[in-house]
C-alpha cells in the first residue's frame, strides 16, 4: 500500500536587493516528521490558482507551515504598529490551499504556527497582531532557548482531540510567535491556552482531522514521543 501524500506549503522569501532571486522553501524538519510518520511530503509553491489545486488533488492531506504575518486587511483590521513582515505570495498560497482543503471535507489539515493563524483567517476568524502589546501579562512567546526545548505549558480542553491524542491535561511546548488566534473562525473552537489566555490550539468541529497548533511540534517530535503522536495521527488520518 502506497504511503499517503501530504502537501506541504512552501514559504516565500523575496530576493536580496536584486542579488538573489526569490525563493520558495520548506524547512527540513517538516519533511523529516512527515517521513518519520510514514507519509510522503509534496512541497507546494505559490503559482497560479489552478496549478496549486492540481497538485493538491494528488495529495491526501495538507500541512500549513510557518512564515511571515498574514496581512490584517484580510480579516478587516488595520495594521498594528508592531505588525511584522507580510508576504502577499504566501498569503495567496495559504488561501488557495486552505479553501481547497476545507471544501474537500475529508482532507486532513494540520496548521503549525503561522499555519494555525492562516487557517483561522481563511476560515473567517481574526488574529492578535502582536501578543506582547495586546495581551495583558503576556508570557514570553518568542523563546531564546533551542527550538526543541519546551519553555511554557499549555492547558488542553477536556474532550478535545488534542487532549485525547496526547493523553494529558497539560503539556510543555516550545514557542516562536508574536501573533495568535483572537476570534476563532466559525466551526472552529479553541482547545488549548497558555496561562496568559493566548490560544495555542484549535480544532474544526466534526472534521476527520483539522488541527491548528501555535507551537512548533516539528522541532520537538524527534526528542519527544508524546509530541510525535501529532504527526503519526495526522499521517494516519491521511491514509
Amino acid at each position: 500500500m502506497a504511503s499517503p501524500r501530504i502537501a506541504v506549503l512552501c514559504n516565500y522569501t523575496d530576493g536580496d536587493r536584486g542579488t538573489f532571486s526569490a525563493r520558495q522553501l520548506v524547512n527540513q524538519a517538516f519533511l523529516d516528521c512527515i517521513v518519520a510518520a510514514g507519509a510522503t511530503p509534496l512541497p507546494i509553491p505559490d503559482m497560479g490558482d489552478e496549478r496549486i489545486r492540481v497538485l493538491l488533488e494528488l495529495c491526501d492531506g495538507l500541512l500549513v507551515t510557518g512564515g511571515a504575518d498574514f496581512d490584517p486587511r484580510a480579516y478587516g483590521r488595520r495594521p498594528h504598529a508592531k505588525l511584522g513582515s507580510i508576504s502577499p505570495h504566501r498569503d495567496h498560497l495559504d488561501r488557495v490551499a486552505i479553501e481547497y482543503a476545507l471544501a474537500r471535507a475529508e482532507m486532513p489539515i494540520l496548521g503549525i504556527c503561522r499555519g494555525i493563524q492562516s487557517l483561522n483567517v481563511v476560515a473567517g476568524g481574526t488574529l492578535l497582531q502582536d501578543v506582547g502589546s495586546q495581551v495583558d501579562g503576556a508570557l514570553k512567546h518568542n523563546q531564546s532557548a533551542p527550538g526543541w526545548y519546551p519553555t511554557h505549558d499549555i492547558d488542553l480542553a477536556k474532550g478535545s482531540r488534542l487532549r485525547d491524542l496526547l493523553g494529558c491535561e497539560r503539556v510543555a511546548v516550545n514557542s516562536f510567535h508574536h501573533q495568535a488566534v483572537d476570534d476563532p473562525a466559525p466551526e472552529f473552537q479553541a482547545v488549548a491556552w497558555t496561562e496568559d489566555g493566548v490560544v495555542e490550539a484549535m480544532e474544526r468541529e466534526g472534521a476527520r482531522f483539522c488541527l491548528g497548533l501555535q507551537c512548533h511540534p516539528e522541532l520537538m517530535a524527534p526528542r519527544d514521543e508524546r509530541i510525535a503522536r501529532i504527526f503519526a495521527a495526522f499521517a494516519d488520518a491521511c491514509g
